[in-house]
């Protein structure tokens, strides 16, 4: 019996202390907000999110837009066209932030690219009717 005990415990000792096989980033690497230029947005700008690809997805904010590309293909993505993810101190962060697909796969964002607004979007603002 006390053998038996042994053995788990032994077992459950060095689970835990395997790496894990994640890429996780280390908070302590996580830009401030002065050093997130490019690399962060703030979850309070987004005003909503369209699925682009299995791997690409356009933020819309509220003064411009934002590709977020993702480290590698997010499998059923476009297909559920629905992403969640939990924001870090207000922001989303690339190399650090995942989003989570329907199926519950997280998938890491690599980059963003911001890109303007087309001509006319501006119209489409309640806000700016006289």
């Amino acid at each position: 019996m006390h053998a038996q005990t042994f053995a788990a415990s032994a077992f459950i000792a060095a689970m835990v202390a395997l790496p894990s096989t994640a890429q996780e980033a280390d908070p302590s690497e996580r830009p401030l907000p002065e050093d997130a230029a490019g690399r962060c947005i703030m979850a309070e700008d987004i005003k909503a999110y369209h699925t682009i690809s299995d791997e690409l997805i356009r933020f819309e904010l509220k003064d411009h837009d934002v590709i977020a590309r993702l480290r590698k293909v997010c499998p059923q993505l476009h297909y559920h066209g629905y992403i969640s993810y939990q924001p870090v101190n207000g922001m989303l962060c690339a190399k650090f932030d995942d989003v989570v697909s329907r199926s519950g796969m997280p998938c890491r964002i690599d980059s963003f690219t911001m890109i303007d607004h087309a001509p006319g979007d501006e119209k489409d603002d309640p806000s700016e009717k006289p």
